[in-house]
C-alpha cells in the first residue's frame, strides 16, 4: 500500500472516530428551562455577560412576554464538574410558506425561497428549532466558558438541540434545526456540526458600518465622505424629509405605549413586502423593548404634523449598535425617502452612545453599501429530522444563490 493511500485511510479512520465520538453523549450535565427565570441567573450571567444585550436575561425575558405568535423559547445551561460552561438560548417556531412570505408569487430559480419551497408544503406547518435569534443578526444564542474547546462546545450545543427535539415530541415533531448566524470565524469554530449531519448554508451578507474613532457626531460621519456621497445624502434624503415638515427623535415610553398599535401597522406594512418573514413581532414587543431602557434600546420615530410616519428600533450593546426592526408608511414613502432617513438615524444613535459599529442586517445591500457598510459573509447550519430529507436539503440548499453586496467606498481615501 502506497504512502498516500495509507495517509488517506488514516484520515478517513480519524474522521470516522471523531464522528462516532461526537454522536455519543458528552460528559457534561445539563439544565433545561422554558423560562429564563427558571434557570440559575448567576450562572447564565457568568457566561453571557461578555455577549451583551442579546444574550441577557432581560432581553430574552422581554421576548417571552411579548406575545409573539407561533413562537416559544427554550434555554439550557451545560455544566462540567459542577461549573457552568455553556449557555444556549433557543426559539421554537411554526412556519410555512404562507407565514414566511405574504405574497406567493414566482420564486426565482436558485433563491432561498425556491429551496424552501422544495421542502415546505404551502399549507403544512413545519416546526423549527433555532439556536439563536431570528430577530437579530449574529450568533446570539450561545455563550461559552473561555476555556471550553470548540469541539466540546459545539458537541454540547448539538446535544442540547437533540434533547430539546426529543422532548418536544410531546408537542409535535420538530422538522428543522438551525444554528445561526455564523461569520467566518464562528463557522470555522463550529465545524464539528458538519460531522453531525448539519449542512452549512451561506446567506446574504450582514451589512456592517464601522465608525471611525474620531467621529463623535453625525456631521463627523458626513465629513468623512467624498462630496459626491455627502451631497447625495443631504439633497436626496435629508432635504426632502425636512421640506415636508418631518421631525425625527427618540420616542418616550409613553409615546411608545400610545403608538404601539400604529407602530405595529407600520411594521406589518414593511413585513408584508419582505422576502422571508419567519417571525412577526407583536404590538406589545415595542413596549417591551422600550422598557429595556434608553441605554439599551431606543425607538426613533419620524413624525409629520403629529402623525407617526415611521420608526426604527435601535439596540445598543456597548461598541455595537443594531438597527433592528423598522416600520414606515408605504404611501408616504412613495413621496419621501423614509426608509433611508430612518437608517441614518441609527448612525446618529450609535455615535451619541459611543458605538463603534452599526449592524444593518441582510437587506437593501446597495443602499447600505452607499452609506459605507461593509458586507460580512454570514452562514448558518441546518438539519432536518429525517435522514432522507436531510440529504435532499443538502443538495437543494447547496445551490441556493444570494445577492452579493456591491463594492462601494463612499469615504475619503
Amino acid at each position: 500500500m502506497s504512502k498516500k493511500i495509507k495517509q488517506l485511510a488514516r484520515q478517513l479512520g480519524d474522521g470516522w472516530k471523531l464522528r462516532r465520538r461526537l454522536r455519543q453523549a458528552s460528559a457534561l450535565n445539563f439544565a433545561f428551562s422554558e423560562r429564563i427565570d427558571f434557570l440559575n441567573g448567576q450562572h447564565w450571567d457568568q457566561l453571557a455577560a461578555r455577549h451583551g444585550l442579546l444574550m441577557s436575561r432581560d432581553y430574552w425575558r422581554a421576548l417571552e412576554r411579548s406575545g409573539l405568535a407561533h413562537f416559544e423559547v427554550r434555554y439550557a445551561l451545560a455544566y462540567r464538574d459542577g461549573e457552568p460552561v455553556a449557555a444556549v438560548a433557543m426559539q421554537l417556531l411554526e412556519v410555512s410558506l404562507e407565514t414566511m412570505h405574504a405574497h406567493p408569487g414566482p420564486r426565482p430559480e436558485g433563491s432561498l425561497r425556491a429551496a424552501l419551497a422544495q421542502n415546505l408544503k404551502p399549507k403544512l406547518r413545519q416546526r423549527l428549532l433555532v439556536c439563536g435569534n431570528m430577530l437579530s443578526y449574529g450568533l446570539d444564542g450561545a455563550a461559552f466558558a473561555a476555556d471550553l474547546d470548540p469541539q466540546t462546545r459545539w458537541q454540547a450545543v448539538a446535544e442540547i438541540l437533540y434533547r430539546i427535539r426529543r422532548a418536544e415530541k410531546l408537542n409535535g415533531q420538530i422538522d428543522f434545526v438551525l444554528v445561526k448566524d455564523m461569520d467566518e470565524t464562528a463557522r470555522e469554530d463550529s465545524r464539528a456540526l458538519g460531522k453531525l449531519s448539519y449542512s452549512t448554508l451561506e446567506t446574504e451578507p450582514n451589512m456592517v458600518l464601522p465608525l471611525a474613532e474620531d467621529w463623535r457626531v453625525y456631521d463627523d460621519y458626513l465629513a468623512g465622505m467624498t462630496s459626491k456621497y455627502r451631497s447625495a445624502i443631504r439633497q436626496q434624503i435629508f432635504k426632502p424629509v425636512e421640506a415636508a415638515g418631518c421631525e425625527i427623535g427618540v420616542m418616550t415610553p409613553e409615546q411608545v405605549d400610545a403608538q404601539a398599535e400604529r407602530m405595529q401597522a407600520l411594521y406589518l406594512a414593511v413585513q408584508d413586502n419582505a422576502t422571508l418573514r419567519p417571525v412577526t413581532v407583536s404590538a406589545d414587543y415595542w413596549r417591551r423593548m422600550a422598557a429595556l431602557g434608553p441605554e439599551r434600546a431606543e425607538l426613533r420615530g419620524l413624525w409629520r404634523n403629529g402623525a407617526l410616519l415611521g420608526f426604527l428600533l435601535v439596540l445598543k450593546d456597548g461598541a455595537e449598535v443594531t438597527a433592528a426592526q423598522i416600520g414606515f408608511d408605504r404611501a408616504a414613502a412613495k413621496e419621501l425617502p423614509l426608509y433611508l432617513r430612518l437608517l441614518h438615524t441609527a448612525i446618529e444613535s450609535a455615535l451619541a452612545a459611543g458605538g463603534r459599529r452599526v449592524i444593518f442586517g441582510r437587506t437593501a445591500l446597495e443602499p447600505k453599501a452607499r452609506m459605507g457598510c461593509r458586507p460580512v459573509p454570514t452562514s448558518l447550519w441546518i438539519r432536518h429530522r429525517q435522514p432522507v430529507l436531510n440529504s435532499l436539503i443538502r443538495s437543494s440548499f447547496g445551490i441556493v444563490q444570494h445577492e452579493d453586496a456591491p463594492t462601494i467606498n463612499p469615504f475619503k481615501k
